[in-house]
């Protein structure tokens, strides 16, 4: 078993039943946007070079970009500067995830080219001042279940456990609003695929820099979603809207299926409920990594770690947005084709999350890895009820200069077991942000109007 190196911090902490952890004094507060970063990151770089300092992250976009073009890669004429593969893996092992070291192992054409680190996480400076506001004001609820007196920035930014840290990535940075035309894909080992379509609206209300706190209504994300294909769901729509504290007040959900030809309410498009999109092969709350309450699991803080992540991954992403062909060259088996992607080193928070006694999920035990300066899920490893290592699952961030945001765009769970994987929202077109649709759209009526089309 390849162990962890990880610095462990003195409040490495549980939540444990009736517990309540106490928002950071002002004077930790002050780091903020000193020798942290103003969501509360490192600002330093690290001892030998290889991470930089954060200066600012990227918040002009480079020559040559059009606004609402393709977000051309600002690091186009880089090379890597190494390559880890099977054969010298071993040499970086200290940097690398559980689950990586599993599919060099497994898998020897595996490879992850390894390029200059660039720190380009950026946010607007709302996002800022809130975040400062919530260090001292937010709070854990329902044993790590749900937050309470948060409103428009990262709500921990000086975390004390492992659920503030998975909060602070389910309340991240993602835009006002976004538009999104994408790809889902099931890849076999055998290389064959099945291919889904859907267009996405959603909206972050939680992030309107006019809100305030006292005027905040409690959601926190607004999802629509209609399928094209495959064909046996098309012209099916899924809605959600999940509120900031859903251990008191669930996700809702309605979902309109052409065969029934009627609207329900759809409670199970939560947690470990499989996505109907991949065969199996991936639960509802592995969108994003992660997604919804961790009402199920015991979240431990582990400390935070060097490694090799996805990142800047404008590349890959813009060679998806040729189109479906393009996609389907990229989907090669067992893992998107790795001369695409690329890896550079970063600080991560690693919390893991275990299934509490008499909770249900398929998923017995998860790893996350966080990214310090974007606060969302880079990576994750996933265990089975025998503990055993069952899917791999990595991020790709696009860096969108334009907002600025680094947002997770595409993403994908490698099953060790079966070998297949699930690629999840291969944009084929830039992603379109803006303020986002008004409440109004998210609403039963609304999917019965798209219904029509």
């Amino acid at each position: 078993m390849h162990k962890l190196k990880i610095t462990i911090p003195l409040l490495a902490l549980v939540i444990g039943a009736g517990q309540t952890i106490a928002a950071v004094s002002p004077d930790e507060a002050a780091r903020l946007g000193n020798e942290l970063t103003p969501v509360g990151a490192e600002r330093a770089g690290n001892s030998d070079g290889t991470i930089p300092a954060w200066s600012g992250g990227m918040t002009t976009p480079p020559p040559g970009y059009v606004s609402g073009g393709p977000r051309i890669d600002p690091f186009a004429d880089e090379s890597p500067l190494f390559t880890i593969t099977a054969e010298n893996y071993q040499q970086y092992a200290e940097r690398l995830t559980t689950g990586q070291i599993a599919l060099f192992e497994r898998y020897p054409d595996f490879r992850m080219p390894i390029y200059p680190t660039h720190r380009t996480a950026a946010a607007p400076q709302f996002i800022y001042d809130f975040t400062k506001e919530n260090a001292t004001r937010t709070l854990l609820i329902e044993n790590g279940s749900g937050v309470t007196k948060a409103y428009g920035g990262y709500p921990f930014p000086i975390p004390q456990n492992g659920f503030e840290v998975l909060w602070n990535h389910n309340l991240r940075w993602f835009g006002r609003g976004s538009q999104k035309n994408y790809i889902n894909l099931t890849v076999y080992p055998n290389g064959q695929t099945t291919v889904g379509q859907g267009e996405m609206w959603e909206s972050y209300p939680y992030h309107n820099p006019a809100g305030t706190l006292e005027s905040f209504e409690g959601d926190i994300w607004h999802l629509m979603l209609q399928y094209s294909l495959p064909v046996r769901r098309k012209g099916e729509v899924i809605l959600l809207r999940d509120p900031l504290n859903s251990a008191i007040s669930p996700r809702q959900a309605w979902q309109y299926i052409p065969g029934q030809r009627r609207v329900r309410r759809a409670p199970t498009i939560s947690h470990d409920t499989p996505n109907a999109q991949f065969a199996g092969q991936a639960t509802y709350d592995d969108a994003f990594m992660f997604n919804g309450t961790p009402d199920r699991y015991n979240i431990k803080l582990i400390g935070k770690k060097e490694i090799y992540i996805p990142y800047n991954n404008n590349g890959m992403l813009l060679e998806a947005q040729k189109g479906l062909d393009s996609i389907m060259e990229i989907a090669t088996p067992h893992f998107p084709d790795p001369d695409l992607a690329r890896w550079e080193l970063h600080r991560v928070w690693v919390i893991e999350a275990q299934l509490k006694e008499g909770a249900r999920h398929v998923y017995h035990k998860r790893t996350f890895y966080v990214d310090e300066d974007s606060w969302a899920i880079a990576a994750t490893d996933i265990y089975d009820g025998r503990d055993n290592l069952w899917r791999i699952g990595f991020s790709n961030f696009l860096n969108a200069y334009d907002v600025p945001v680094t947002a997770i765009r595409s993403y994908w769970h490698t099953d060790l077991q079966n070998g297949a994987y699930a690629f999840n929202e291969v944009d084929l077109e830039p992603v379109r942000y803006y303020e986002g649709e008004d409440d109004n759209f998210y609403t039963p009526a609304q999917v019965r109007k798209m219904s029509r089309r």
